[in-house]
């Protein structure tokens, strides 16, 4: 069963070092996880010299040692208990923590950070929860040493990643200058619960609740009741309070004085009482603010002390158990907030709240609550109510006589009050009056003051408003209700609310666990809940919202009503966006929201219906679009799904932001599906009708709502498709047969006059047939593809002629035959390419058959290309290289050779003519070079000798056996392999220059010129070989010498 706080345990108080790694301190550890407990509390002690002494230290004997500790604290979580670390600082000369006053305050601040951190070090390395930073050291945590507090919690903090606290006496705790840096308000509090030795139960539950009547603790409770000093301290600093200490000792009188060492008459029946009526305050009163108790003390050797505050072995630890464990009555409380803005935040009890008008925090803790926000209009109070409580002195007989003055003016009786020895004594009054327009003081007056007679007064409210002495000018007893002349003064001047009511109602309200009855009134009011908002139901009854927590055992179910908000952990919804906009709330229905956005919008809920369907709103929804067919449809941001019992989609609808239709879906009830799509203009897109065999037929249109497609697949999976109004292809309608595989077996395309474009069928084999077909329906071209990508396609002239046969095969090679060419040499033409596509054979032909002309490449990349006249003649063949070099050859209609030309590599030709008529010569040979200038020209003269004439340097002319004539350009060469004839050399230049001509002699015909017959004959030399062979130089009768004649 869960316990009752957060955190519950015992403190444990090392007395020697060593004690937490006992074995019976590890036992300890675990009976106190079998009294329901979940922590525990250890204090180590730390020491300085004396009162004065201004050095920390960690004693050997007396302090743990760090081994110690960490063995303590694994022990601990052994036994499944978190632990609250709390170092505790003691002088050697037995002065307690709050009575310290260091000679050298910063050396003293400096020596025990440097051990708080140390030790928060340790804690660190155990794995403490919860790490107080000091104990009770009430003349050292005042604002005027905030700095050096402030240094040490940052260095704490730096080594240390738990909770931190401290733990303040009560005289301490409201003066404590650092609350707001720690995690947690730590507070020993020991208050005075009765006068008497023999007190009730019901009475001590009434002092946590009432102002003390001791004058001190009235004092030092800020004239609140504990309870209200607790939880302002948890307002005041936004921080939960944790009593780090509490406690009775098993004697008579110990709720006189828990805190007190005195006495020894055993007790164990007060004790038990003292912690019935704690448990009984704080389950009830503490709501979330409080964190939970470190009861004082129990003895980590596990020994009875019969006066002790153990309650080990008394009654007491039943009833510590009893609660610790859950279980325990638990009062039910009537709370009743003040005209202005109140905190009200209490336990665990059926209680019934109203917080008055004013913007109310209201916590109504576990229990099944009743929780009225404020009253159902907002109006201003036209009365106001005083309630006055407290005691008086008698003197002669007659009590304190006081009566209240308004703007000065009395508005009550004469009130007498008399002695009271406790609470139960006191008198209360209350004195209502017609508001005035305006209130600017509130006095109380003793009216018959004399010596030793007192007015004593422990609570003051106006409309549910407790004032304090703080508010109030006294000056017979300032800072005090104590009044013993004249009056206690109130300026109300900046106060009207107190009189006529908060001018606003807008609560927030935590029901908390239990189910719980709540009532916003007035105002915008917000109900808050612990878990997100997908943890919960909602419905409604009548004007009643239920929301209906499924995580057991936490919020329970609530019944809210005039409630505009409500809060959840991830979320804060409108009353409001709980029921869809698009439906009608039914008896029986209950909400369920599914996600919010970061802005607190409802994005997906369902609503479940008595009958077990189900609706499914969803909102929101960015970026979705719908498709029909090739037609982007219309997009959408909301759905709505309705499912019925079986858990099957009955309807789906989708809206666009302007709240149109984008999409709907019907389940017939046949069983067949109906979908509707919709464009942003309302029109239809497609419709679509599912059946249960898996046949469908679906449509498609434009925006119009002409027919742009239409299909039918059947159950076996085969489909008849067609899609209407196409354009940018060679049709506008094409109609498709598929099987069951989503292959293609008949394609159809149309124009838009009805005339068929194209026809493709493909057989059971997967052999596919293409026609196609002109405007006027004649067929211009058929293509028959094999599986293996082998085709024929025929191509058809209008008049159904074959214009073009193409046969592609299986390697990818293919044979083209095309007919009926113009404005070429042929008429017909046969191609033959392999399968990277370059032409291998290519061969035209007449229109009588004859070749035309023929190309073939060979493996080499040689390509020789033949071209034939009318009659079929070879009139040239061209053999070309990949180099780019080729030889080309021209022939007569004889057959006879008329020309070749030579292209070499460096674009240089030879270029032969052959059977030359009408000249001296009959062929002649011409070199050009690369960019076609004539180098040199070889005449075959009709007598048999041959003229040779260089155009340019360079050239090199060779002899002939017969009779050459030789031309020079001027340093050009002129070889003699052989003799014979009488060969002349024109213009044959002698000498070293640049452009001097050679002549070369082989030196099978003569070794040098020594052997050679030369002379001048006339104005010419004459090299003579005999056997009727010379040359002749003409115009050289310059002698010859080794630069003009080489013999090689």
């Amino acid at each position: 069963m869960a316990g009752i706080f957060q955190v519950q345990g015992f403190g444990a108080l090392s007395e020697y070092n060593g004690q937490f790694s006992t074995a019976s301190a590890a036992q300890s550890f675990h009976t106190l996880a079998s009294l329901g407990s979940n922590s525990v509390a250890l204090t180590v002690r730390i020491w300085t010299d004396n009162k004065t002494g201004s050095t920390v230290m960690a004693h050997p004997a007396k302090t743990e040692s760090d081994a110690s500790l960490l063995n303590g604290f694994a022990a601990a979580h052994a036994a499944g208990l978190s632990v609250l670390f709390k170092p505790g600082i003691t002088g050697l000369d037995s002065t307690i923590s709050s009575s310290l006053t260091p000679a050298d305050v910063n050396a003293f601040f400096a020596s025990y950070t440097a051990e708080i951190v140390h030790l928060a070090t340790i804690a660190q390395q155990g794995g403490v929860e919860t790490f107080a930073i000091g104990n009770e050291m009430g003349k050292l945590s005042g604002a005027l040493y905030l700095g050096q507090w402030t240094d040490m919690i940052a260095q704490v903090r730096a080594v240390y990643h738990g909770e931190l606290t401290y733990a303040a006496a009560t005289d301490e705790a409201s003066h404590v200058s650092f609350w707001s840096q720690l995690d947690t308000i730590g507070v020993n509090t020991y208050p005075p619960l009765t006068a008497s030795t023999t007190p009730t139960v019901a009475d001590m539950v009434q002092a946590w609740n009432e102002v003390p009547t001791n004058t001190y603790y009235a004092n030092v409770f800020n004239y609140l009741s504990p309870v209200d000093f607790l939880h302002s301290l948890s307002e005041r600093y936004d921080r939960p309070v944790l009593i780090t200490e509490v406690g009775y000792r098993s004697i008579d009188g110990s709720a006189i004085r828990p805190g007190s060492a005195s006495g020894t008459v055993i007790d164990t029946a007060e004790q038990a009482d003292a912690f019935n009526a704690f448990f009984q305050v704080w389950t009830a009163e503490g709501g979330s603010w409080m964190k939970g108790v470190e009861l004082w003390q129990w003895d980590l050797n596990n020994k009875y002390n019969a006066a002790g505050y153990s309650v080990m072995g008394k009654p007491a630890e039943a009833i510590v158990s009893q609660y610790f464990h859950g279980g325990g009555a638990v009062p039910d409380l009537v709370v009743a907030g003040s005209s202005i803005a109140d905190s009200i935040d209490i336990g665990r009890g059926n209680d019934t709240i109203h917080g008055g008008l004013g913007d109310d925090v209201i916590r109504g803790g576990a229990g099944n609550d009743s929780i009225v926000g404020g009253p159902d209009t907002l109006a201003s109070l036209v009365t106001t109510t005083l309630t006055i409580t407290g005691y008086g002195s008698v003197v002669g007989g007659v009590g304190a006589i006081a009566q209240v003055l308004v703007n000065g003016v009395v508005v009550s009786g004469l009130m007498q009050f008399k002695p009271a020895t406790d609470p139960s004594g006191y008198q209360t009054f209350t004195v209502t009056f017609n508001n005035p327009a305006q209130i600017d003081s509130v006095a109380i007056e003793l009216t018959n003051s004399v010596s030793g007679r007192a007015l004593h007064i422990k609570d003051f409210e106006i409309n549910g408003v407790a004032l304090t002495p703080a508010q109030a000018t006294n000056a017979s007893s300032p800072g005090s209700f104590d009044l013993y002349v004249r009056t206690i003064h109130f300026n109300t001047t900046e106060h009207q609310d107190w009189f006529v009511g908060a001018a606003s109602d807008d609560d927030v309200i935590t029901g908390g666990g239990g189910n719980d009855i709540i009532d916003g009134g007035a105002g915008t009011d917000t109900a808050v809940f612990s878990g997100n908002v997908t943890d919960y139901n909602i419905s409604f009854n009548g004007r009643t919202m239920v929301v209906t927590d499924r995580v057991s055992g936490r919020d329970g179910s609530d019944s809210i009503t005039n409630v505009e908000l409500l809060k959840f952990a991830n979320a804060q919804l409108g009353a409001d966006q709980i029921i869809p906009a698009v439906s009608t709330p039914v008896a029986g229905d209950f909400y369920r929201i599914q996600s919010v956005d970061g802005a607190g919008n409802v994005t997906a809920e369902s609503v479940n219906h008595a009958d077990g369907t189900r609706d499914v709103y969803t909102t929101t929804v960015v970026g979705q679009g719908i498709q029909a067919g090739a037609v982007a449809a219309h997009s959408y941001i909301s759905q709505h799904v309705s499912i019925d019992t079986t858990g099957h989609t009955t309807l789906i609808e989708r809206f666009a932001a302007d709240g149109g239709v984008a999409f709907r879906q019907v389940l017939s009830g046949d069983g067949s599906v109906n979908q509707f799509e919709y464009d942003a203009g309302g029109h239809l897109t497609r419709f679509s009708t599912a059946h249960p065999d898996g046949s469908l037929h679906q449509a498609t249109f434009n925006a119009t709502f002409y027919q742009t497609s239409e299909m039918t697949r059947y159950a076996d999976g085969s489909r008849d498709i067609t899609d209407y109004q196409l354009v940018g292809r060679a049709y506008t309608t094409l109609h498709t047969l598929t099987d069951s595989t989503g292959h293609s077996m008949l394609s159809e395309g149309f124009r838009a006059d009805g005339s068929m474009v194209m026809r493709q069928t493909v057989d059971a084999a997967g052999v596919r047939l293409l026609d196609q077909y002109d405007s006027h329906g004649h067929l211009i071209q058929q293509t028959l593809m094999q599986p293996d990508g082998a085709y024929t396609q025929s191509a058809f002239a209008a008049n159904g002629d074959l214009a073009s046969l193409t046969d592609r095969h299986a390697d990818g090679s293919r044979s083209i035959d095309s007919y009926d060419i113009t404005g070429k040499a042929y008429t017909s033409e046969h191609v033959e390419r392999d399968a990277a596509g370059v032409t291998v054979l290519l061969e035209g032909f007449h229109a009588d058959g004859t070749l035309a002309v023929k190309q073939v490449i060979d493996a080499g990349g040689t390509r020789t290309l033949g071209q034939y006249d009318g009659a079929g003649h070879l009139s040239q063949q061209t053999v070309m290289q990949k180099d780019g070099s080729f030889v080309q050859s021209t022939y007569a209609a004889d057959g006879t050779l008329t020309s070749d030309i030579a292209r070499h590599v460096d674009g240089t030709r030879d270029v032969d003519t052959f059977g030359i008529t009408g000249q001296s010569y009959s062929a002649r040979h011409d070199d050009l070079s690369a960019t076609g200038a004539r180098l040199s020209t070889v005449y075959d003269n009709i007598d048999g000798s041959h003229t040779m004439t260089a155009y340019a340097a360079g050239v090199t002319l060779t002899s002939t056996a017969a009779r050459d004539i030789m031309n020079s350009a001027g340093g050009d060469t002129f070889v003699f392999n052989t003799i014979g004839g009488h060969d002349v050399i024109n213009h044959f230049r002698v000498g070293e220059g640049a452009a001097h001509d050679t002549i070369e002699i082989s030196t099978s015909v003569a070794v040098d010129l020594a052997h050679l017959s030369v002379q001048v004959v006339g104005h010419d030399t004459l090299i003579d070989f005999g056997h009727d062979a010379s040359i002749t130089l003409v115009g050289v009768v310059t002698p010859l010498t080794s630069h003009d004649v080489l013999f090689v």
